[in-house]
């Protein structure tokens, strides 16, 4: 009785192993199941087949299906919200931070590379292909995940672009020794802003949406040029977002180095921040190598590409399918890797993805040549005091977005500490309007309460945030009037 007041419409006819999937994210079947709802998917822990007739034995595999794409719909929520719990605070921290910088940051702009592009990952079978690399590297587009940037560097190969994602500080490693390359960052808002600054390069920001916040919706509207994408949890698999959303006309897309598994005693390429700590802590007593990573508590091996074993991880294994789900039906996306997982796309050899970018070089130099210079000169001024129009116009966008936080911040504390006591109505209203302050606690996800101790958490969290709007709205301010000076 107490189950069927609390969920009435549990019990649901399934026509599709897709419906679970929709059952738990609350989404309506289009008339076929009116009135059909679950609870929040918070409330479920795991999921157990009851096989209540023997019809069931007929059906076995959507059964099985069904049941598996619930379990991992309430995994994946489960991890997604431990990961808030440990990084929330953080995410949320640079994004605040970020946002000013990525006000003046040149912006990401969709189908502006006009060739091939190459995604180059920082797995070990980015070894094999350096010398292919290094070959054609005037040939295509090449866009490196982090880890990727040095190892690249060391061979004498220039990235185009180098993406960026990680938020926590161990994630400096990858960029120790490119200081003063000049090599453009794509990064995400939630990324590690001191790790932006050490190649000296141009900064260009996306937005993944870690969470369902009002914070990141009012960036979006002060930031409409900065694209937003789906949190995808790897850099890798964003390093592909990202190519996609830069390719024009359905170019051809490369990736390598994204194995998703490892060797056992290897587990990036050669010269990647693993790879070098490796090297530098060997001595006599503990000879250079990672066997412990292929032997940890939950790795387990696979058969790679080659039909050899490979070591992976749960995490690692995750992403890989995630990665198949997401792109194995994308035109001209192809897998130049030698070994690692299958990712479900189309595998291409060296000597083919020469032809296909020889291809696209005779289709280019086919092409009428440019405008004339005068003209070309022409339109770039008047492009230039648009952008400069638009510049400002940014800067005054997030000025004002800093100013708005901080006079929300500001309320919720007085109401907090009785100085302007608020409505319980209105009080939850702020609370809510600032979800950023307790989205990572514990029991976030039931949302604002008005309880003492979830209000005292909040007041807590309220003058680390007030910094940090403060602080970077200041940093804003003197980057603006310097650049109106000059």
């Amino acid at each position: 009785e107490k189950l069927r007041d609390f969920c009435p419409d549990a019990a649901i006819l399934l026509n599709q192993v897709s419906d679970i999937a929709r059952l738990l994210e609350g989404a309506p079947f289009g008339g076929r199941y009116e009135g059909a709802k679950l609870p929040d998917i918070g409330f479920f822990k795991r999921v157990l087949v009851f096989e209540a007739s023997g019809a069931a034995a007929f059906y076995k595999d959507f059964y099985a299906q069904s049941a598996a794409l619930a379990q991992n719909g309430i995994s994946m929520f489960w991890k997604n919200t431990m990961t808030l719990v440990r990084l929330g605070r953080l995410f949320s921290r640079n994004v605040l931070k970020n946002a000013a910088q990525a006000a003046v940051s040149p912006p990401l702009v969709k189908a502006s590379v006009n060739r091939p592009i190459l995604v180059a990952g920082a797995g070990p079978s980015l070894d094999a292909l350096i010398p292919f690399i290094r070959k054609h590297r005037k040939d295509f587009y090449l866009l490196a995940v982090d880890a990727a940037f040095r190892p690249l560097l060391d061979s004498g190969i220039r990235p185009d672009a180098v993406v960026a994602v990680e938020s926590q500080c161990v994630s400096r490693r990858a960029f120790f020794g490119t200081k003063g390359s000049g090599v453009p960052i794509i990064a995400d808002l939630c990324a590690r802003s001191a790790n932006l600054r050490v190649s000296g390069g141009t900064v260009s920001f996306f937005m993944s949406e870690y969470a369902k916040l009002p914070l990141l919706g009012r960036i979006k509207k002060a930031l409409p040029d900065v694209p937003v994408f789906p949190p995808l949890g790897s850099v890798g698999l964003v390093a592909v977002e990202i190519a996609l959303f830069l390719r024009r006309a359905h170019e051809s897309v490369f990736v390598c180095g994204l194995d998703f598994s490892y060797p056992a005693g290897l587990s990036h390429c050669k010269e990647s921040p693993s790879y070098k700590e490796m090297m530098t802590e060997s001595n006599r007593l503990s000879p250079a190598g990672n066997p412990s990573a292929a032997f940890k508590a939950g790795a387990f091996f696979i058969e790679g590409k080659t039909g050899s074993q490979a070591a992976c991880d749960p995490a690692l294994k995750s992403y890989a399918e995630l990665f198949s789900a997401r792109y194995k039906n994308t035109e001209n996306l192809y897998d130049l890797s030698p070994s690692g997982i299958n990712l479900a796309l189309p595998r291409i050899s060296e000597a083919d993805a020469c032809r296909l970018m020889e291809a696209f070089s005779a289709r280019t130099n086919r092409r009428e040549p440019a405008a004339r210079e005068g003209k070309t000169s022409y339109a770039a001024g008047k492009k230039s005091e648009k952008e400069n129009a638009n510049g400002r116009e940014k800067i005054r966008a997030i000025s004002a977005f800093y100013e708005e936080e901080k006079k929300r911040l500001h309320t919720l504390r007085a109401a907090l500490t009785g100085e302007q006591p608020l409505g319980e109505a209105d009080l939850k209203a702020r609370l809510e309007e600032c979800s950023y302050l307790y989205v990572h606690f514990p029991d976030a996800r039931h949302g604002a309460v008005l309880s003492q101790s979830f209000l005292n958490r909040v007041r807590s969290e309220i003058d680390f945030f007030l910094k940090t709007v403060e602080n970077t709205a200041a940093a804003a301010i003197v980057r603006k009037s310097f650049k109106h000076a000059h």
